[in-house]
């Protein structure tokens, strides 16, 4: 059979091109422990699941559609099933730790770091995740047991292997969604100063920005622009206000990469020195480029003064989330200590 995929937004991995695959209507859920499902396709009124066949190294690119590319480049099989099949999937992983973010504030240095330590898969900004928050005409009860089973999937089943989910910025707007899934997950919400925020997404634009089902979503009365990048990332910063909780901690950019240590903690993970210095090691290199290459700062231009203004609520948002993460860090020294 022909399946067509479209690059037709951030939901979509690759560039239009055709291949032949076989469709399996149902899959055997007690063998598919090796495969990895990647992307969502509609074909015809199904809904089917695309899955490739996973080699180790697994997870060691900055994004998870890179490592899919690597395999897809080495040939590696692949195969399709109904949608239906991922909610059958029997769990056999716990996810150990959620990274949730507001954009360009440092959380793929904080996944990447994590995945320095060889034992640890980090699954980062997974397409078919954000697929299937996205996935329109779907009953909202058989969107939470896909999502569960989709989320306990890409964990995978290695016994000797910790599991990490970074998701998306926007992903913080089914926040609620996800937690309730997962109730005793620990979780780390990442953010940094609005203004430098602001600085980089005007100086790359994320495809994120231009998603009209984010806007329909968020009730974004911009269509385009910078003013359309402020209101959304005023949603992202609000988005975790009402689910703050002991599983939850706040990092500042400005924290990084020591704080993935602490975050290591809030995980619950027992790290030997090896394996610490190898988190501290990656903060030396650019985090989004695959590989070790050094990090240089970059240029922004700065935001005028009447863009500052416009900011205020933001900025406002910041504070607080300042105040919270200091309440939150001394609780969490008095718990190590005691």
């Amino acid at each position: 059979m022909l399946v067509r995929r479209d690059d037709v937004d951030s939901t979509k991995l690759y560039r239009t091109h055709f291949c032949v695959i076989p469709i399996i209507l149902k899959a055997d859920t007690t063998v598919m422990t090796d495969w990895i499902p990647f992307e969502l396709v509609n074909i015809g009124n199904r809904r089917l699941v695309r899955w490739i066949e996973l080699h180790e190294p697994f997870f060691l690119e900055p994004f998870f559609d890179q490592t899919i590319r690597a395999l897809i480049n080495t040939n590696a099989a692949q195969k399709l099933t109904s949608i239906e099949d991922i909610a059958d999937i029997q769990p056999t992983k716990k996810p150990k730790g959620f990274i949730f973010h507001v954009s360009r504030c440092g959380s793929t240095l904080s996944s990447r770091s994590l995945a320095a330590v060889s034992r640890h898969r980090v699954i980062s900004e997974a397409a078919p995740l954000n697929q299937l928050l996205l996935e329109e005409n779907l009953d909202e009860s058989v969107r939470q047991i896909l999502l569960k089973g989709l989320i306990h999937t890409l964990c995978g089943t290695a016994s000797d292997t910790d599991c990490f989910i970074k998701f998306t910025s926007w992903n913080l707007l089914f926040l609620e969604q996800i937690l309730v899934l997962f109730p005793n997950t620990p979780w780390v919400f990442i953010y940094r100063d609005p203004t430098e925020v602001l600085r980089s997404l005007i100086g790359n634009p994320p495809r994120w920005a231009a998603n009209q089902k984010l806007a329909k979503i968020t009730g974004n009365p911009h269509s385009k622009g910078v003013e359309q990048m402020i209101f959304s990332l005023e949603c992202l910063f609000k988005a975790p206000l009402p689910h703050v909780s002991q599983l939850g901690q706040f990092i500042n950019y400005c924290q990084l990469p020591e704080a993935i240590l602490e975050a290591s903690a809030h995980f619950g993970l027992e790290l030997d020195q090896v394996e610490r210095s190898r988190i501290i090691r990656m903060g030396q290199y650019d985090a989004k480029q695959p590989g070790e290459v050094k990090f240089l700062a970059r240029e922004r231009e700065p935001l005028s003064v009447e863009r500052g203004k416009e900011i205020l609520p933001l900025c406002l948002l910041y504070q607080e989330w300042e105040r919270m993460r200091l309440i939150f860090d001394k609780q969490f020294t008095k718990r190590i200590i005691f």
